[in-house]
């Protein structure tokens, strides 16, 4: 059993990413968390759950109660393993972990997250592996049509070869097929997606890995809504109904991720291109640009700084118009006091500039974080 507290200080003066005039806010955060484990020879189980208290004193309107809960198994025999993990997660559309809804709208709103992975992996030879995998999530959001945010469901399943063709280097190909349905739009899309990549060990100190392919996306939203007319005195009279509009799209899809230690620092850089859901009506294709910079200082102090953009543009279905490039920039320090205390302090610059506004909004956040982690408790037998 691993038990964790995390305690937070948070300045924002921009929280909701609006352009429209507003006041800067404090908060403050608590968080505990218990990670559960069991193991034996061939199989483990895992538990986690956090609960997550935020609030902010004079802004009632953002006070909320987050809670994650995951369980995950897994079982090992021979050259085969099984692995089943399922997640519900209650959080806010507002929350700092980035989705595809990540700057979408300017209110908070709660959102609720189902989830179950399946997967299986199998060793083929001592250097082939496959991995059939599947995942299924049901989103939902409380009053979120009033400002665009639909309920749906997302599912994708895939299937993965890999082949070690060297002691440095691998080689992998992916095949999948992902289900997208908004019930309130009616609107439906499957996606079929070939990837193929290498991934690389140049050096000790230099790693890479690359993933390229293609998608081709085929949606389907449903008529049958109604079509009215002016007619006598000002009122309306129903012409028609609406037909089914269908549509396809092809794409290319990336992904690629460089890791690189230097003397006394390191850093990651990943750029991918994927289509994602989101709670807009539809699918949105975005572009993510990550960067990420560590510098130890001694063996218990580092500086870290962390950039990243995200472009993102609807692509199919009855979407909100909230097509939008997000960014930020966070420089900050770790501090491990012990081995039970951490301190992190940071500061955030966001700018997020949607299409359907004239200018950007921006945001300057402080964050100081202190967390407590007490000694593992385990029992053997």
């Amino acid at each position: 059993m691993e038990p964790s507290v995390r305690v937070r200080y948070e300045y924002n003066d921009n929280i909701t990413l609006t352009t429209q005039p507003h006041k800067s806010v404090n908060g403050n955060l608590i968080a505990p968390k218990v990670e559960l484990g069991s193991r034996a020879e061939a199989w483990q189980i895992n538990g986690t759950a956090e609960i997550t208290r935020r609030r902010y004193p004079g802004e009632s309107s953002l006070d909320r109660d987050d809670n994650t809960f995951k369980l995950a198994s897994q079982y090992s025999i021979a050259r085969d393993t099984w692995r089943l993990e399922g997640t519900r997660t209650l959080d806010s559309v507002l929350s700092e972990e980035l989705s595809a809804d990540t700057g979408a709208v300017q209110v908070q709103k709660r959102r609720e997250t189902h989830g179950v992975s399946p997967e299986w992996t199998r060793m083929l030879t001592d250097k082939t592996q496959m991995q059939l995998a599947y995942n299924l999530s049901d989103i939902s959001y409380v009053n979120g049509e009033n400002v665009g945010l639909y309920d749906y469901r997302y599912s994708v399943a895939s299937l993965r070869l890999s082949h070690q063709t060297s002691e440095r280097s691998q080689i992998f190909a992916t095949a999948a097929y992902s289900a997208f349905h908004v019930p309130a739009t009616g609107f439906d899309s499957v996606s079929r997606i070939f990837q193929a990549g290498v991934a690389r060990n140049f050096s000790e100190t230099l790693q890479g890995s690359l993933m390229a392919g293609v998608r081709k996306t085929e949606s389907l939203t449903q008529g049958g809504k109604p079509i009215y007319e002016p007619f006598f005195l000002g009122g309306l009279i129903q012409t028609g109904v609406t037909a089914d509009t269908r549509r396809e799209e092809t794409s290319p899809t990336l992904n690629a991720s460089l890791d690189k230690k230097f003397e006394k620092s390191s850093m990651n850089l990943t750029a991918t291109r994927s289509l994602d859901p989101s709670g807009s009506g539809g699918q949105v294709e975005q572009d993510s640009f990550d960067f990420r910079w560590n510098r130890p200082v001694t063996s218990r102090f580092q500086f870290k700084f962390n950039a990243y953009t995200l472009n993102s543009r609807t692509v199919e279905g009855n979407i909100s118009n909230n097509d939008r490039v997000y960014s930020y920039a966070e420089p900050g320090a770790y501090w491990q006091m012990s081995s039970e205390w951490v301190v992190n302090v940071s500061y955030r610059y966001t700018h997020t500039k949607r299409e359907n506004e004239a200018k950007a909004a921006t945001a300057n956040a402080v964050y100081l974080t202190l967390a407590y982690y007490p000694l593992k408790m385990s029992i053997s037998r």
